[in-house]
C-alpha cells in the first residue's frame, strides 16, 4: 500500500466518512488530526500548486491565439517553473523553465512579441 500523500488525504476522507456515520466509532479528534496531518504532508509535497493556476494565466494571457500552454513544476529548486507552449497543431513551439512566474512569462512573452521595424 501506498503512503503517498494523496494517499494519506484519501484515507482522511474515508475517515470522515466513517465519523460521520458512526461518530462514536471515531473521535473527531482522531479524524482532526489526521486530516491536519494530510494536508501538512500535501503542502510539503506540492510546495508550489497554487501558483500553477496563475502561471497558466499569465501565460495564456502572453502567448497568441490558438496556442496553448502547459505547466508543471519540476524537482529543481533553481528554476521550478515548466512551460510548454504548442501550437494550433498541437505541435510544440516553445519550452522554457524559470526561476519565477514573472520571469518565466516574460521570457515567454518575449519569444512572441513581433519583431521591431527598424528605423
Amino acid at each position: 500500500m501506498s503512503n503517498s500523500p494523496i494517499s494519506h488525504a484519501i484515507g482522511a476522507l474515508k475517515l470522515a466518512s466513517v465519523h460521520v456515520e458512526h461518530p462514536t466509532a471515531l473521535s473527531g479528534q482522531t479524524l482532526l488530526a489526521t486530516s491536519v496531518e494530510a494536508i501538512q504532508r500535501l503542502n510539503a509535497a506540492y510546495p508550489h500548486r497554487e501558483e500553477l493556476g496563475r502561471l497558466y494565466a499569465e501565460l495564456v494571457r502572453v502567448t497568441p491565439r490558438g496556442h496553448l500552454p502547459y505547466v508543471s513544476l519540476e524537482a529543481n529548486d533553481q528554476a521550478p517553473y515548466l512551460a510548454i507552449i504548442t501550437n494550433a497543431a498541437g505541435e510544440v513551439v516553445h519550452r522554457q523553465r524559470g526561476k519565477t512566474i514573472e520571469g518565466l512569462v516574460q521570457l515567454v512573452a518575449t519569444r512572441f512579441e513581433p519583431p521591431q521595424a527598424k528605423a
